[in-house]
């Protein structure tokens, strides 16, 4: 196959690879009661099953981004299925909490491990141009999966052990695909073995933690992707509480007005791309993100007007996604990085954007705010421009691709 159309199978199949770890979990919020009810689980375990893949994501991402910089991205992706595929079947017959919640902490390692790898992967085969685009797209297939499950799952399937074969079937699907397809470059056979090409760089784990911790790029950027998904998940969490309570709307409605959080960061995810195309300048881009973002969020809960709600909390979602995919982009593009280090620098990213995920809503602002959900909403604004003053000291990224 020529490389042009190689190249666009290999992205395809990358982001087909992203999507079973997601669609398994969000299965779950649609059979909560059920789950809860069978396995004897009070609020407080079954959101720890929810966010187990995540947890293990917080702990190895960045060694998981080292090992794959060392080993080769295919390599660790095809461990990451098996360990998730395990875990997927595994569930199916799970009888009791701690075998569930394991169970489910095993399904997040191929989506860790394919989230770090995916601009390593895409900047072997693509321009550094077309780098963001790419990335927003990638950025969109992690979004798809936890809403097409969230909304269809109930319809599709009568009971949860259904919905588990199901989501294990799609998995070993899209792991067959991956083995078959997926090439870390385009120097390598199909079965990843090489065509005279020079082999992946013997690349020290001492060396990778040298390379990566001392990089100031790297640091900036986890710190603004820790800022976007904290905020994010403040909204997504307590904006339909507190619409409710400030407003007295249903409960239904304010849940969709929250789900505009979701639909305007994929909106943001393709949106982004075309706006740094136009604006070329990191340290402007990331700004202009900031000052958008700070005033979606300082406004979008302030109407009692539902119309009005539904436009601000999309505007709000869609400038929260804008910066991502070219955050998503800098591993590969960042000076001193490039594809040798990829793995190690995105394995830092993804870490501390979970680790926003889980220690802003939850240990930081929730506690500073406590019931006062407008005061928790501001003070998500403020993360904003935190984000707006880290971005200005990003360095602009360069054409580091090997």
């Amino acid at each position: 196959m020529k490389k042009n159309n190689m190249k666009w199978l290999v992205f395809i199949v990358l982001c087909l690879a992203y999507m079973p770890g997601s669609y398994g979990q969000y299965q779950l919020s649609v059979f909560a009661p059920e789950i809860m009810s069978t396995y004897g689980l009070n609020t407080s375990q079954f959101s720890s099953i929810f966010t187990s893949p995540m947890i293990i994501a917080i702990f190895l991402s960045f060694v998981g981004g080292m090992i794959s910089d060392k080993v080769g991205s295919k390599k660790v992706i095809n461990l990451s299925f098996i360990i998730a595929l395990t875990g997927l079947i595994g569930r199916i017959f799970a009888n009791s909490y701690w075998p569930f919640f394991f169970c489910m902490a095993l399904t997040g390692f191929s989506q860790m491990f394919v989230n770090i790898n995916a601009s390593k992967i895409t900047g072997n085969w693509f321009k550094p141009a077309q780098m963001g685009m790419l990335m927003g797209i990638f950025a969109l297939c992690g979004q798809l999966p936890s809403a097409f499950a969230t909304a269809t799952t109930a319809f599709l399937f009568d009971n949860m052990t259904t919905a588990y074969i199901a989501s294990a079937i799609f998995a070993a699907a899209v792991f067959v695909l991956w083995i078959v397809f997926a090439k870390d470059k385009p120097n390598e056979s199909t079965d990843g073995t090489k065509t005279g090409i020079k082999d992946i760089e013997n690349t020290s784990i001492g060396e990778s933690l040298k390379v990566v911790l001392s990089n100031r790029g790297v640091w900036c950027i986890s710190v603004c992707v820790m800022m976007i998904l904290g905020v994010n998940v403040t909204l997504s969490t307590f904006l339909p509480t507190a619409l409710n309570n400030m407003y007295g709307i249903d409960m239904a409605v304010c849940g969709g007005i929250a789900s505009m959080v979701t639909l305007g960061n994929c909106i943001g995810s393709l949106v982004g791309p075309i706006m740094f195309a136009k604006i070329r300048k990191v340290n402007i881009f990331v700004p202009v993100s900031s000052v958008l973002s700070f005033t979606g969020v300082l406004v979008c809960w302030r109407f009692d007007s539902i119309p009005v709600l539904y436009v601000l909390t999309l505007f709000a979602g869609t400038a929260l996604g804008i910066a991502i995919p070219i955050f998503l982009s800098a591993p590969i593009l960042l000076e001193g990085i490039g594809t040798k280090y990829a793995g190690s620098a995105a394995g830092v990213i993804a870490t501390l954007q979970l680790l926003g995920a889980v220690l802003i809503p939850t240990y930081i602002l929730t506690p500073i705010a406590g019931d006062n959900l407008g005061l928790l909403f501001t003070l998500s604004s403020v993360c904003m421009a935190i984000m707006f003053a880290v971005g200005l000291m990003i360095p602009e990224f360069g054409n580091n691709a090997d």
